[in-house]
């Protein structure tokens, strides 16, 4: 069980390592104990497997956190949250806001899911909605192609969000926090009994601080409210809102090359620096989500699961590019633009899960139906650099915009999209003696259309991009467990994403972009589940996907990029009072076919860090300083490209974290105290190409306090 003094729960990667020893020397004892003891979880859902089988037991590579971790390591985004997870890299833009971005297993993501559900986007533009780390439960991480379960995904994998939901105990807790950049936090999280057959639970959180960045700054209110009521012995719903608003958030505005990976006539722009105006530069969005979750168990047996989820959101973005090197190394040409987005749909998933005994076998199946459907408006405005004010970086001026004589009008775009998918999926998870396999599919189709108004210096024109597009994809995976506690498996799966356009060496439409890729892994805990440890080498191949001519004449699909490593994470409970958790990654990813631009065939993708590792330590002191919790990390990331012809490379760095809480059992009372980049290194976090880069996380600290009632 995790570490307790005196009412309070301290964090620990172990304490989920204990909780599934516990539970997994139960299922071994007895396979109709086991039985039970599934059928009583259902409305728990594993992210590998969307079934109650937990993570050790999984076939699969997949990693979890806390929500109480998530606090304690300042992590308010998921990017934060996944910096000490093997395989994700999450720096790459570190100063922005709007949207999380990380790479999995060296491919780019943009999305989360939240509680099993995708957050809607239109896979084009800003719009993406956050779901803050004060309201999740707990991340998932499952790497690798996930499209047999889930569809449209990324091929690296997939992370989810899983949300608070109302408890039987009353809880309370009350958090406030102070912190540099002007940090200003207060939060509240409550649940408890309504009555004999309803429980509720309420999540708020307003927080307010400037950016890394000069002139930039963030805000945020968020209500999360949920009911859950037992209608019958075998019905459970729960209803639930989330609202958000994000008066102000920090676009993505990159600094050049040149002053910050490279040294200019000046020297190098201090890491504060920013290239967008105070009068223009800004991000807010929106965002509401309404879902229920309906959970009958029919018998001993088979159950039903429903999931489904409205959402209504808007995002204005105005903000600032380049596309030019500064001239003489100083003078940024800039062009304005802005988007405005909403987005309004909605996404449900039921499934049906029962068990069925073969002989010897233990069959746990899976039938399952999910559907979106969203409409989607983007504005688009730009002026193309056309009276647009450059910017000096030797002395750099974030107040030279008059925005009522920007000519925003001079290019535009206004598209409607409209977003269909339904994917059919099916699952049988097999028991026999010390194995486990498992074995699913699920076909997709998936249709957009985009229509778009086009204005370019007052001359009106148009076009329509249909997707009609339809997939398979498959995983097969088996694991065998030792009495000793360590597990082997191997998996293959499958992932695919939709592509719009033609081939304009065919004159046939796009074939969607599809991935595979062949697993091998161990995992080991414990007896007493204090120690666990997983490693996984895997080849991951993404094909199909569109490549073109330098100039852009030319596109057709048939580029490929190949993605192979090892992962290993390590947690350790090695005293009562000591916890070790650990992490490294190897990653050797390089585009391995490109017929219309050969020179990048070879070389490493952008965003992408070949080496990465982190350790994290908590100590738990006793006597005189009982109550007191020291916590610290290191975190390494290896270089990374700074264009996709790897012309340069952006270098590597090590990050210092440290945490500090002490408990007061007299008023029931939690101090806290967290420091991220504690040495302030000043470092270059990724670029896109050697013209746009962002500067690293500086450093930041908060002080809290948290009171339980």
């Amino acid at each position: 069980m995790p570490k307790v003094r005196k009412g309070w729960v301290y964090p620990s990667l172990s304490a989920l390592a204990i909780a599934v020893a516990a539970s997994s020397a139960a299922q071994e004892q007895e396979d109709s104990l086991e039985h039970i003891e599934v059928n009583a979880m259902q409305s728990y859902r594993s992210t590998a497997t969307k079934s109650s089988l937990r993570p050790i037991d999984s076939p699969v590579s997949i990693s979890v956190i806390d929500q109480e971790l998530l606090q304690l390591r300042q992590a308010d985004s998921v990017s934060k949250a996944l910096r000490y997870t093997s395989g994700v890299t999450t720096e790459s833009r570190p100063t922005i806001t709007i949207f999380d971005q990380f790479t999995i297993r060296g491919f780019t993501t943009y999305q989360t899911f939240y509680d099993g559900l995708p957050l809607l986007s239109n896979n084009s533009w800003n719009l993406y909605p956050q779901v803050d780390a004060f309201a999740t439960e707990s991340l998932e991480i499952l790497k690798g192609p996930a499209s047999s379960l889930y569809g449209l995904v990324p091929p690296g994998g997939l992370v989810n969000q899983v949300a608070k939901y109302p408890k039987d105990d009353d809880e309370t807790l009350v958090r406030a926090a102070f912190g540099s950049d002007s940090l200003i936090e207060l939060g509240l999280d409550t649940t408890g009994a309504l009555s004999d057959n309803a429980r509720y639970r309420f999540v708020a959180l307003g927080r307010n601080r400037d950016g890394y960045q000069d002139t930039t700054e963030t805000e945020r209110y968020t209500v999360a409210p949920s009911v859950t009521v037992d209608i019958s012995k075998a019905t459970e719903l729960t209803l639930s809102a989330y609202y958000q608003d994000d008066p102000e958030l920090i676009p993505s505005t990159s600094l050049p090359g040149i002053g910050t990976l490279n040294e200019a006539p000046y020297g190098k722009l201090d890491v504060s620096s920013y290239a967008g105006d105070e009068n223009w530069n800004s991000f807010s969005r929106e965002v509401l989500m309404l879902g229920y979750k309906l959970n009958h168990q029919l018998n001993d047996d088979w159950s039903i699961l429903q999931k489904f989820r409205y959402t209504d959101a808007q995002a204005l973005q105005q903000n600032t590019y380049h596309t030019v090197e500064p001239t003489d190394g100083i003078l940024l040409a800039r062009s304005a633009y802005l988007t405005d987005e909403e987005i309004d749909g909605v996404t449900v998933d039921t499934q049906v899960a029962g068990f069925v005994q073969t002989g010897e076998v233990l069959h746990s199946l899976l039938f399952g139906v999910d559907y979106q459907n969203s409409d989607s408006t983007v504005a688009y405005r730009d002026t193309l650099g056309t009276d647009t004010p450059a910017l000096d970086l030797s002395n750099i001026d974030n107040n030279l915009f008059d925005v009522d004589t920007l000519p925003l009008e001079f290019y535009q775009e206004d598209h409607n999209i409209d977003i269909e998918q339904i994917g059919f999926y099916v699952q049988d998870e097999m028991r026999l003696g010390k194995f486990t396999f498992l074995l699913n599919g699920r076909y997709d189709q998936f249709e957009s259309t985009d229509e778009v108004a086009n204005v370019y210096a007052g001359t009106p024109y148009g076009s329509t991009t249909d997707i009609d597009q339809n997939e398979f994809s498959g995983r097969v995976a088996a694991m065998y467990t030792f009495d000793s506690g360590w597990r082997m498996y191997a998996n293959y799966s499958e992932s695919f994403e939709p592509v719009s356009g033609v081939d304009s060496q065919t004159g046939e439409a796009f074939k969607p972009t599809t991935a595979d890729q062949i697993e091998l892994g161990t995992k080991y805990i414990s007896d007493n589940g204090a120690t666990t440890f997983s490693g996984a080498y895997f080849v991951l191949t993404k094909q199909n996907v569109v490549v073109n001519t330098p100039d852009f004449a030319l596109k057709t699909q048939n580029g490929e990029v190949e993605s192979k490593g090892v992962e290993l994470e390590l947690s350790s409970q090695i005293t009562q009072a000591f916890s070790v958790q650990a992490n490294a990654t190897l990653l050797d990813m390089e585009v391995t076919d490109n017929p219309l631009d050969t020179d990048i065939v070879g070389k490493t993708p952008v965003w992408v860090a070949e080496e990465s590792a982190s350790v994290w330590a908590n100590y738990f002191f006793d006597d005189a300083l009982d109550g007191l919790m020291l916590g610290a990390g290191v975190r390494y990331v290896g270089e990374t490209q700074a264009d996709k012809y790897n012309s340069q490379v952006v270098p590597s760095y090590t990050l210092l974290d440290a945490v500090l809480s002490y408990h007061i059992p007299k008023y029931d009372v939690k101090l806290t105290g967290s420091v991220s980049n504690l040495t302030d290194k000043e470092y270059v976090g990724a670029c896109f190409d050697t013209n746009n880069c962002w500067y690293g996380a500086q450093r930041r600290f908060e002080v809290g306090i948290e009171k339980r009632f």
